[in-house]
């Protein structure tokens, strides 16, 4: 057998064995919210909100614009995505998401296409929505593909779509939650297996130590330094996954911030994930470019697999 098939093959029980690589895994996106740990669905502020939550579209004032390059398992699967956020005052705010995850051997390709709106119902609570267009296609031409009996197609897409809310009850105090994947979306491409993407929900809380400095009796530095931390906690469950993530963000000044995150998946077997990251700010003319980077190592199972992100995130 030819090394390529070997590769093939490899790659195909990946796809479906759910091990690693499953359709339409949870594998987020921006590498802000990778250096947190992952937990962001009661942060979602920046061009990374629709896919953690869809409601913090409505808090986010100024036009945005990112995009992130994303590699996992060392380079063999990378995932790219494009955002777009413009506020649009009381009628609320709009965005759009193109993300695109391919495979070293341009064997398997996902596209998902987000369109978002979201709007506060009062100050302190808003509400918001993402439609999703999912794809998924098989190189057609690759020998494993033509010659298998398992591909009855090599394409597949279905709709869905996402609810978030996202309130403020207090101050420094953000909750969030997000349900994704409401209407199923079946992305079979075989008559013998249904491969549905499976709902994800997320909850969270994030906090902001600003309050804490206002009542600091410390030096200035102190109090700017708890002003720029925040805190962050979250749970998400996904076919019976139950995964708990932690993260911490500090900015040191306008122009520096660092990161560090924790996950833990429990399932039949427990892994652990630990996350870094850190972001620079340079303004140019009426733009604020921020370049964040982030690194996620996987323990347990994957002991050897290293995510990396690259984003940049313009703020007008």
């Amino acid at each position: 057998m030819k090394l390529r098939n070997v590769y093939c093959c490899i790659l195909f029980v990946l796809l479906f064995t759910g091990t690693s690589l499953a359709i339409y895994d949870d594998i987020g996106v921006g590498a802000r919210p990778l250096g947190l740990g992952g937990a962001f669905v009661a942060i979602a502020n920046d061009s990374n909100a629709a896919y953690y939550n869809a409601a913090g579209l409505a808090y986010i004032d100024g036009i945005q614009i990112g995009a992130t390059y994303a590699q996992r398992f060392n380079g063999l699967i990378t995932y790219n995505t494009i955002s777009g956020i413009l506020p649009l005052g009381r009628v609320g705010s709009v965005g759009a998401n193109l993300g695109i995850l391919g495979e070293e051997s341009d064997l398997y390709t996902e596209q998902t296409v987000r369109f978002s709106y979201a709007n506060t119902i009062f100050k302190k609570i808003a509400l918001g929505l993402n439609l999703k267009m999912l794809g998924i296609s098989y190189d057609e031409e690759n020998e494993f593909v033509s010659e298998n009996p398992y591909f009855v197609h090599t394409s597949s897409s279905a709709f869905s779509f996402d609810v978030g809310l996202l309130t403020k009850p207090f101050n420094s105090l953000n909750i969030g939650l997000s349900i994704e994947n409401i209407l199923p979306a079946d992305m079979s491409i075989s008559n013998t297996q249904t491969d549905s993407v499976p709902q994800n929900i997320r909850i969270g809380l994030a906090y902001n130590l600003e309050s804490i400095a206002e009542m600091s009796v410390q030096g200035e530095a102190i109090t700017n330094l708890l002003k720029g931390t925040l805190g962050t906690i979250e749970v998400t469950s996904r076919n019976g996954e139950i995964n708990t993530l932690i993260g911490v963000e500090i900015m040191l000044n306008k122009t520096i911030g660092i990161r560090g995150g924790y996950g833990m998946k429990n399932a039949g077997n427990t892994a652990s994930t630990f996350n870094f990251g850190g972001s620079v700010r340079i303004p140019v003319g009426g733009a604020i470019p921020q370049i964040d980077y982030g690194f996620q190592l996987l323990a347990g199972d994957f002991n050897d697999n290293i995510t990396q992100r690259f984003s940049i995130n313009l703020l007008f």
